[in-house]
């Protein structure tokens, strides 16, 4: 087959002008007191060997997965989670995340470690069941402490219960190992776990804020206010009202519920608070995810949970037209190498799909060598850095290192000029052989004998 460099048919570039950014465009970093969702060396994988998200990498299958053969296998497929879960076809396929270790290996507590702060897996044990290594400068907080093994190897614990990887699993999002021997449990992530929600309300994952947040029942982002809501005049106060502060109403006959208590206004409304901050919501919202309120009053922050990781080089910042966009951290967009195959995906549009992150591993960094890397830049990764969360770190065939975020390796490109342009996106190559006998792909993405399509795509948190 001939090389990818004389592959290239076309190049097609569909360029649209700059989009404005939004004033209250924002970093990953918030003055929101909440915890990380993984700490240094501790990733989120989704859950299902090879999963793919709805629409993203649509026609693609990779090589030794095998695909639903009659209409009945595709409609007994695994079902989306509830939104209150923390997941959903989008976000985590329908079996949710689970934590994993920096190689993306699922991660698994082990029912015989009963006193806290110690190991019963050794000899043969540690064998089959590595212990999840805490890197070095790793710190505990919250729920994350770190262990010292025997060898004195410091080992990752989450809620007092040590974690390990599995030796029989080889792919992202494995786990062969939950139920083995009726002890071993994999480390399901879960955002809403322990908290005690009152009717109508969940948590979800909103892109804008980096995290999981509290919503309401129509899954719109909450706010906590900083002041005496008794006294918060406000000067509109009707879900038709845009652009303003809209006080979560509770029932009359409504009770306190763990961190949840209830404010009775000087206009008569009874009012949700969590740990004392009466909640809102904004006006300005408009589908689940926004958060287009931050920034706009310091007294008003996203009720978030949880947080992503986000390296220090990178950065969230808010379109107008696309939404949150993931950028370097003086606001440059970053881009990831897709592939599509006779199909649109969708890819492009606020909300999209993210890819398919078992693509993004494959390709790698693949996708880009040679003539490529004049125009596309690898977003470095410093020596020191450490995956976590959906941050990765992928080798360059020269040594350097570069991030990579829910599978994808992450560049620059060379014709951006400023923060906010996109020039990069939906730039397609499209790719053909004349040999039916191989595959169009090198690396074997796409198990196709004819044409397909690598595409730049800006990336969504």
């Amino acid at each position: 087959m001939r090389s990818m460099k004389s592959l290239l048919v076309a190049g097609v570039a569909a360029v649209a002008a700059t989009a404005a950014w939004s004033p209250n465009a924002f970093s990953a970093s918030t003055s929101q007191d909440a915890q990380l969702t993984t700490p240094l060396g501790i990733t989120l994988q989704e859950l299902g060997a090879a999963a793919r998200y709805e629409g993203a990498g649509a026609g693609t299958e990779l090589p030794g997965e095998a695909k639903p053969t009659t209409p009945q296998a595709e409609a007994t497929g695994p079902k989306p989670l509830p939104f209150f879960a923390g997941g959903g076809p989008r976000r985590g396929g329908a079996q949710g995340f689970t934590y994993a270790d920096a190689s993306g290996k699922s991660l698994y507590t082990y029912d015989k470690d009963t006193e806290k702060g110690k190991s019963a897996c050794y000899e043969e044990c540690i064998k089959n069941w590595p212990a999840a290594v805490a890197p070095k400068g790793a710190k505990a907080f919250g729920n994350w402490s770190i262990i010292k093994r025997t060898d004195g190897t410091m080992q990752w614990a989450f809620k007092d219960k040590p974690l390990y990887s599995f030796l029989k699993d080889t792919k992202p999002g494995d786990k062969k190992g939950d139920g083995a021997g009726n002890a071993w449990r994999n480390a399901k992530f879960d955002p809403a776990a322990g908290i005690e929600l009152p009717y109508g309300m969940g948590v979800d994952e909103a892109d804008a804020a980096n995290g999981y947040v509290l919503v309401d029942s129509r899954r719109m982002t909450m706010y906590t206010f900083d002041g005496n809501a008794s006294k918060n005049k406000l000067p509109c106060a009707t879900s038709t009202c845009p652009d303003h502060w809209l006080p979560v109403s509770a029932a009359m006959l409504a009770n306190p519920k763990g961190d949840f208590s209830l404010i009775t206004r000087d206009d008569g409304v009874k009012q949700w608070a969590f740990k004392g901050k009466p909640l809102y919501t904004y006006g300005g919202d408009y589908i689940p995810g926004d958060a287009n309120g931050t920034g706009l009053d310091k007294k008003y922050q996203v009720a978030l949970l949880a947080k992503h990781f986000i390296p220090k080089q990178a950065g969230i910042r808010q379109d107008i037209a696309r939404g949150p966009v993931v950028t370097t951290a003086d606001g440059m967009t970053l881009y990831r190498r897709d592939t599509s195959y006779h199909q649109p995906d969708g890819h492009g549009l606020p909300g999209s799909t993210p890819g398919n992150p078992s693509v993004g591993r494959a390709m790698g960094v693949k996708s880009c060598r040679d003539d490529c890397l004049k125009t596309w830049h690898p977003f470095a990764a410093p020596a020191d850095a450490e995956a976590s969360g959906f941050w990765d770190i992928v080798a360059r065939p020269d040594g350097t290192r570069q991030w990579a975020y829910k599978g994808f390796a992450l560049y620059t490109y060379v014709n951006d000029k400023k923060p906010g342009d996109k020039t990069g996106n939906d730039i397609y190559d499209i790719l053909v052989t004349d040999d039916l006998k191989k595959d169009v792909l090198e690396s074997g993405i796409v198990n196709t004998t004819d044409s397909a399509t690598l595409f730049w795509s800006y990336v969504e948190p």
